[in-house]
């Protein structure tokens, strides 16, 4: 029992309710309570919502995921590399990583074919170019690419929104339509799903909804009717949400309970006849594990991909009690919002902060509601099932996610805190109907949730129209995020590109400050040391440039995107050694190609020129160190061995 009132009504009206809840909806009535009105009220929403996301661009994880995955840019011939990778391991390549990135990895390769299919569809890119045109109209085609999977995710969200009022009204609001509407009107408008469905990267989190509500619309035909072809149905549908992303394997629990909630089937009895979604689970794990090698060495000892890694253990256990009310906060005051909370936007906390404790009584509170109504077969109880179950995953309890929250991670567990929501203004409108009063309050509030929702979502939506927009609102909400302020940097630093020479210098100077804070907060992110090490090469600061190269050589040598500063740098160095060895200026010749082999240390050649120098000025001993190591790196380069003859006959 779902603990409804159910008011009097006619006879027929009875019928007609009767009917339209068999199934789930009227298929040739379009009267206000009909499934096909509500369903185009829940669609519509979706559309004005988020339709001024079709002009964006991609933001965030979005050139990570699509833009720069090799996979995708092939089209359907990397379909069989996407189901049988993680999710990063074109990136892991890029980076010559020896495994999955990130604690668990990351196996969610539905979405990922779906943008493969999109390249297909939208054409494959060309090769590498040095035409200026060329280049050009290979940015504008990735733009224009993102602008369709822009409308695919919104009308994917439509879909979802649509298939979830179903699942709401067939299954846990049989006996009131209305209060299945309310659920999901909350659930399609909440501002919290602005970075599921305006950063398109999060499709896997869409897919993943869409899904698990298909797995409990056909499980429970199949549990009605023993119609086989609904379990087939059902365990397909499983399959796909796990392989849309990893924390689909919840159902198995929450299917149990469904089934005792809402069909009064005892709990044993639930969980046996639930058995059987173990095989379309063994079949996802089979597929992971051949998929996801085991996680790189080093990795879970930077803090960036280990939020707590520098939290002592009180530190932590506190922190990860404090997180959750964060996210109750954001469910019942959508504001502000961010893209990123990691390292050090949420600060390490401790059992003296008064919030760590609220936290604790209100999810110690809630969850004994959840027992007792789940003992009372209460549709609260289920809401708060669902909401835990998706909550509990991402939590840091059990697995290292990378960071302390996020808003796309709330996406699931907000269902039950809208069928919640949707419940109680639904008694609301029980206790005051027949009266006029009961529509016009739910009217007025349901109209009032609609337009505040609305403006705050559109205006969010524009903030996620590309990179620059979203980092330059972002840093000003979280300024405390490590990663913001880089890439809020990052924002001044493209745009410094095509500048004329005092508008260049100007930009460079104002991604100067955005480094220096990132650098603050965490000493060893070496992607703000390799930005501010840009910024001052291009200012003509060459020592403050060398520093900062520096320091990312000794924290990660073989960061790819090193070249973009070691390589001008050690031209510049060659370039002034080559000129003070021409003058024979052997000491500053010697010192300007140290440098440059100090920034390029795996670069032969200009480990070459130094030992030529060395050579030049007699200074063999040296010379012999430097080709000592050339030679390892090229045991047969001509150059080397030669300089190492001249090195050794002069001893």
């Amino acid at each position: 029992m779902t603990a409804i009132k159910k008011t009097p009504q006619p006879q027929k009206e009875l019928q007609d309710n009767i009917a339209r809840n068999e199934g789930g909806m009227t298929e040739n009535r379009w009267d206000l309570g009909s499934f096909k009105v509500h369903a185009l009220v829940v669609a519509l929403l979706g559309l004005v919502f988020y339709m001024n996301t079709f002009s964006n661009s991609w933001a965030f994880d979005d050139s990570l995921v699509i833009v720069k995955n090799s996979y995708v840019q092939e089209g359907v011939s990397g379909m069989s590399k996407i189901f049988t990778s993680d999710a990063y391991q074109s990136v892991g390549e890029n980076v010559k990583a020896d495994g999955n990135q990130l604690s668990g990895g990351r196996y969610r390769p539905l979405s990922i074919a779906t943008f493969a299919m999109e390249q297909q569809i939208l054409g494959l890119p060309q090769g590498p170019t040095q035409d200026a045109d060329a280049k050009k109209a290979a940015e504008n085609k990735l733009v224009s690419d993102m602008h369709f999977r822009h409308v695919v995710n919104v009308l994917l969200y439509m879909l979802t929104g649509v298939v979830l009022l179903y699942f709401l009204r067939k299954i846990v609001f049989p006996s009131a339509p209305l209060a299945a509407l309310l659920s999901a009107v909350v659930f399609m408008v909440h501002p919290l799903h602005t970075e599921v469905v305006a950063n398109v990267k999060s499709r896997d989190e869409i897919l993943s909804m869409l899904f698990i509500a298909l797995t409990f619309i056909t499980g429970f035909n199949y549990f009605e009717k023993k119609d086989r072809k609904s379990l087939g149905l059902s365990l397909l549908c499983f399959l796909l949400a796990l392989l849309s992303k990893e924390y689909a394997v919840v159902v198995i629990a929450l299917m149990p309970l469904a089934l005792y909630t809402f069909k009064e089937i005892e709990l044993n009895k639930s969980f046996k006849a639930s058995v059987i979604y173990l095989v379309p689970m063994g079949v996802y794990i089979l597929m992971r594990f051949s998929a996801v090698k085991p996680m790189a060495n080093g990795v879970e000892d930077e803090v960036m991909n280990n939020c707590y890694l520098l939290a002592t253990g009180v530190e932590k256990a506190a922190t990860i009690i404090y997180v959750p009310i964060n996210y109750i906060k954001l469910l019942l005051l959508p504001h502000p919002l961010a893209a990123d909370y990691n390292f050090k936007q949420i600060p390490y906390t401790n059992f003296s902060d008064v919030l760590v404790w609220l936290s604790l009584v209100v999810h110690v509170g809630l969850s004994a509601l959840m027992v007792m109504s789940l003992r009372k077969r209460h549709v609260v109880g289920f809401a708060l099932a669902l909401y835990f179950a998706f909550l509990l995953p991402v939590s840091n309890v059990f697995l290292n996610i990378g960071a302390p929250m996020a808003e796309r991670l709330i996406f699931h567990s907000s269902l039950g805190f809208a069928i919640i929501v949707g419940y109680l203004i639904f008694r609301g409108y029980e206790k005051l109907s027949p009266t006029p009063t009961a529509k016009i309050a739910v009217g007025g509030l349901m109209t009032l949730l609609v337009v505040l929702s609305g403006f705050k979502t559109i205006t969010r939506n524009k903030d996620w129209e590309s990179d620059d927009t979203l980092f330059e609102k972002d840093v000003q909400t979280v300024p405390n995020s490590v990663l913001v302020n880089n890439n809020a940097a990052a924002v001044y630093i493209r745009r410094s590109r095509n500048a004329p020479d005092e508008e260049k210098k100007q930009l460079l100077r104002q991604a100067i400050p955005y480094l220096d804070k990132a650098i603050q907060l965490n000493g060893k992110f070496v992607m703000a040391y390799l930005n501010r090490g840009v910024c001052y090469f291009r200012l003509g600061d060459y020592d403050r440039a060398h520093s900062d190269c520096d320091t990312v050589v000794k924290y990660y040598p073989e960061l790819p995107d090193l070249k973009v500063l070691a390589g001008p740098l050690s031209t510049y160095y060659c370039n002034e050694g080559i000129k003070y060895g021409t003058n024979n200026d052997d000491s500053l010749a010697i010192m300007y190609f140290r440098k440059a082999a100090d920034v390029t240390p795996f670069d032969v050649r200009i480990q070459c020129n130094l030992a030529m120098q060395y050579v030049k000025d007699q200074r063999f001993p040296e010379a012999k160190a430097v080709l000592g190591r050339v030679l390892k790196m090229a045991p047969n380069d001509e150059q080397a061995l030669q300089l190492m003859q001249m090195a050794s006959a002069g001893k």
